[in-house]
């Protein structure tokens, strides 16, 4: 085991608990500050923890969001919940307000359908993701995130822990453009989308080239990989590589995705389309149960 992934363990139940509450303040910002104000007036000294309970207490019973209502599955919902409430603390380092549940059903997502997914495979995580943002935006989010959490560090230099290849860097806003034929939301100067993604350690499906897509697109990756370590939840691809969507350098190259464990680091290298290997794979993701525009492979 390597001293980056025993430092992640050992502070994994600190990081853990220290996120759930800060998912809790997210979704309840009017029940923390009042409880926050309850605790300033009248709790003696070295009573945060017990209110901090309490908040978390009050926001389960409050739970589920009216959003995911018509998720049959208890479970679904449940998971679908989860999702957006670390999507919400990723959006702290984004300095981004991530737009409502009911927002994306009215641009025509299927909540139900991606409830009933999440419900059959444990695996996949629902990603609200904003496109449009930009390189600097991204690593500006890694920096703050690595403030934070023990899975991520700035490099020895203090540059980010998001770290891209020249040529993505040259060919971003291709890589940071919305999926054809998937609704999303305008807000906050982005475009969000809300897929399923495959978040297992590794891609489910490997050792293909990158004309075996659909991919998942790199703003997904990204959002992904900070809701995950929001949670307390180790990063993906740490022995593996993920293809993204989008081909570079006129269709020569394709983008892919790691998580460097040693650096603490998400690196977006460059390949051949052509390339392929036993580590590397797609993570294709869905819209749920009743769309057929990112079919299961």
């Amino acid at each position: 085991m390597t001293e980056a992934s025993t430092a992640f363990q050992s502070g994994s139940a600190s990081v853990g608990q220290a996120s759930r509450l800060d998912l809790v303040r997210a979704l309840f910002p009017d029940l923390a500050a009042e409880v926050d104000g309850a605790a300033a007036r009248f709790a003696p000294p070295g009573r945060d923890e017990a209110f901090d309970a309490k908040l978390d207490a009050a926001a389960a019973a409050l739970m589920p969001h009216a959003a995911f209502s018509d998720v049959a599955d208890t479970e679904g919902a449940r998971r679908a919940e989860r999702s957006f409430a670390a999507a919400r603390a990723a959006c702290t380092w984004l300095d981004l307000e991530l737009p409502q549940p009911e927002a994306f059903v009215e641009s025509g997502a299927d909540l139900a359908g991606l409830g009933q997914e999440l419900a059959r495979d444990a695996e996949l995580w629902a990603v609200p993701t904003p496109f449009g943002l930009g390189a600097e935006r991204w690593r500006a989010a890694y920096v703050r995130a690595a403030e934070t959490v023990a899975a991520l560090a700035p490099s020895a230099s203090g540059e980010s822990p998001l770290v891209l290849a020249a040529e993505a860097e040259r060919e971003f806003k291709l890589l940071d453009t919305p999926p054809a034929g998937v609704p999303a939301v305008n807000s906050g100067g982005a475009a969000w989308t809300l897929r399923l993604v495959p978040a297992g350690e590794r891609p489910p499906v490997l050792g293909l080239g990158f004309a075996h897509g659909p991919h998942v697109t790199l703003p997904e990756m990204l959002m992904l990989q900070l809701m995950r370590v929001a949670s307390g939840v180790a990063p993906v691809d740490s022995a593996s590589f993920t293809w993204l969507d989008g081909a570079l350098a006129e269709g020569r190259l394709a983008a892919r995705h790691v998580y460097d464990e040693s650096e603490l680091a998400i690196r977006i290298t460059c390949r051949e389309i052509g390339n392929q290997g036993p580590h590397l794979g797609a993570r294709t993701p869905l819209l749920g149960e009743s769309s057929s525009a990112t079919p299961r492979r």
